[in-house]
């Protein structure tokens, strides 16, 4: 064997022993932010504490109502607040983790599999807001979009809820119906109550909007007065409706950054 066909042998037995660098995931930076950074923490926590502040104003003012679709006379009714689950209450970025460690994507089927082994655990500041929230008699529904059962005892969904000692009611559970949207959703809760505070992390946990980065940006300039006095929204920059209106595509997403 002449030298030089042992030396490319040799080399091509050394590249193949090195370890292989994992493809870049797009939410890799999202996730470790969200996972180690005392700055999301710390925005999670003061969002809850104001939204704390904020209840205490609305539970005073029996004119006061955070939802478009209150268009009843609620002057009289139980007060509520709705949240959102997912990134809202329950944190999922150890599901995100895997993703990335494993190279694999998103699918609704994995993240229904990551629902049912209820690890999810607490977005920080929630559970304490939802206590006070509770000691002082306001209703707490949860919208979802998950896919659950709250009259199963043992929906996976019921069982994490439970676990972080969440203060929860199975009829107040609103799990995805036919479609994703939350507007009908809302409309029963306000039938029954006077809704005090929305929380969430995506625009359609406040009001349904179009997945147009134009039309929700005017949208989010229009309900201007909302924000931070009736409706909190909480940071997610690993997924929403945000990315639907940009389009998931990395060039798309290129193409959309302003320099």
């Amino acid at each position: 064997m002449t030298r030089i066909v042992m030396f490319v042998l040799a080399a091509v037995g050394w590249l193949h022993a090195q370890p292989v660098t994992p493809k870049l995931d797009q939410n890799l930076h999202s996730t470790l932010w969200m996972q180690t950074s005392a700055e999301y923490a710390a925005i999670t926590t003061q969002t809850y504490r104001a939204a704390g502040l904020a209840l205490a104003a609305a539970l005073a003012d029996p004119n006061w109502t955070a939802a478009y679709e209150q268009t009843n006379d609620f002057r009289t009714l139980p007060p509520a607040v709705i949240l959102d689950l997912d990134e809202t209450v329950l944190d999922n970025s150890p599901a995100q983790a895997r993703l990335i460690q494993s190279g694999k994507v998103y699918t609704e089927e994995g993240f229904i599999a990551w629902v049912k082994e209820s690890r999810a655990g607490a977005v920080p500041g929630a559970v304490e807001f939802l206590h006070a929230a509770h000691l002082k008699g306001v209703a707490l529904y949860f919208i979802s979009n998950r896919v659950c059962n709250p009259a199963d005892a043992e929906d996976a969904t019921v069982a994490v809820l439970k676990k972080l000692r969440i203060p929860f009611a199975d009829d107040r559970l609103l799990c995805k119906t036919a479609g994703s949207n939350k507007t009908d959703r809302r409309k029963a809760v306000a039938e029954r109550h006077r809704i005090l505070l929305l929380i969430g992390d995506d625009f359609n946990d406040f009001t349904a909007v179009p997945d147009v980065v134009e039309e929700r940006a005017k949208l989010q300039e229009f309900y201007g007065p909302m924000w931070g006095t009736k409706w909190f929204v909480l940071p997610n920059p690993v997924y929403g409706s945000w990315e639907r209106a940009i389009g998931t595509d990395p060039a798309k997403k290129l193409r959309a950054l302003r320099p």
